[in-house]
């Protein structure tokens, strides 16, 4: 730790203070120390510390209110409070935790213990800080990302659709139309990455026919690259009430994990069916999943494929824990089937 930390010591007890005080001057803390509580909050308001000593017992308003008066404050939450008390029950222990306390020492003080701990806590809290700030540029980063690919991939997709209409359909045009679809289909993930929590949900009711042809049609170059063929068959339709972008992440993405892990030269099947639950199974002839958990993590990726992102599943399974959307995975030899089963409340059945 080579930065100057603050620590600021609340004890009610002037001969704590000072001992605290004697026993951490040598390390490189600024220090402050004060038997007044109240005060401490208001100061540690003005210029947070970087770690809080706090006593249990002590008048006016003990250090478990004193601890819930700070991680209520929003610049004050994350510093790390270590409790100091003779008290030594473990119910009291345990409330310390609860509270929000990261660790407890039991006077009288063990003058290497109280350095270690302090040391210890202070590295932790570094590490958090370091995080959130490289998870803050990730998402800066994400968000550039998806800024700077949307409006190429819009160039090349108009571009090439002109080109088609003038010289008709040719070969190479067709693997530049499924790549162009292979990134949309990354853009948008990242798009829902970024967006899910200010992007206003909005439900409407969707022929989940015509739904799904679109996208088919929209997967078809890609599936081609493969020679893959996409059918869908309805034994039963049924109509979803459900957000409309979050139903395609789900599909797109198990379509597009269908395409990358089939065999070449198979079909793809996308059962529409209503039998008393509403489901959508899309079925493929592929590789095996090894592991049907781990395959929702994000970034995961099979033992040996290397493929994609990893973050598809992981966006699908968030989707349908929020919508209470059950998925039921098959996987063998023969088949691979993810099915989506509906609430009743999102469905309407077509008569």
């Amino acid at each position: 730790m080579n930065r100057k930390y603050t620590v600021l010591i609340i004890d009610d007890k002037i001969e704590n203070l000072k001992y605290l005080k004697e026993i951490l001057k040598d390390e490189t803390y600024e220090l402050k120390a004060t038997p007044d509580a109240l005060f401490a909050i208001e100061s540690a308001k003005q210029k947070p510390p970087n770690l809080i000593l706090l006593d249990i017992k002590m008048p006016n308003i003990d250090g478990f209110e004193v601890c819930k008066i700070v991680k209520q404050d929003e610049k004050l939450k994350d510093i790390p409070i270590i409790f100091i008390s003779a008290l030594d029950d473990v119910s009291i222990k345990v409330k310390a935790f609860e509270q929000g306390g990261v660790d407890y020492i039991t006077k009288p003080f063990e003058q290497e213990e109280v350095k270690a701990r302090i040391r210890t806590q202070l590295e932790i809290y570094e590490n958090k800080q370091t995080i959130s700030k490289l998870l803050n540029q990730q998402d800066f980063f994400l968000k550039k990302i998806i800024h700077e690919i949307n409006t190429p991939l819009s160039v090349i997709s108009l571009n090439v659709d002109n080109l088609e209409e003038q010289i008709g359909q040719k070969e190479q045009l067709e693997v530049i139309k499924a790549s162009s679809k292979s990134l949309s289909s990354i853009y948008n993930d990242l798009y829902f990455l970024t967006k899910k929590k200010a992007r206003e949900k909005s439900c409407e009711k969707i022929d989940l026919v015509s739904f799904l042809s679109s996208r088919i049609q929209f997967f078809d170059e890609i599936a081609k690259t493969k020679n893959l063929h996409i059918h869908l068959e309805i034994d039963k339709e049924f109509e979803l009430f459900m957000d409309r972008y979050e139903l395609e992440r789900v599909i797109d993405n198990t379509i597009s994990n269908a395409i990358k892990y089939s065999y070449e030269n198979k079909d793809i099947e996308i059962i529409l069916d209503y039998k008393n639950q509403g489901i959508i199974e899309i079925k493929n002839k592929g590789i095996i999943i090894e592991d049907k958990d781990s395959i929702f993590k994000a970034y995961y990726q099979q033992k040996d494929k290397n493929i994609g992102l990893g973050l598809g599943l992981s966006i699908v399974k968030e989707i349908c824990k929020n919508n209470q959307i059950q998925i039921d995975i098959n996987s063998s030899k023969e088949e691979t089937s993810f099915s989506y089963i509906f609430p009743k409340n999102m469905i309407k059945e077509v008569l």
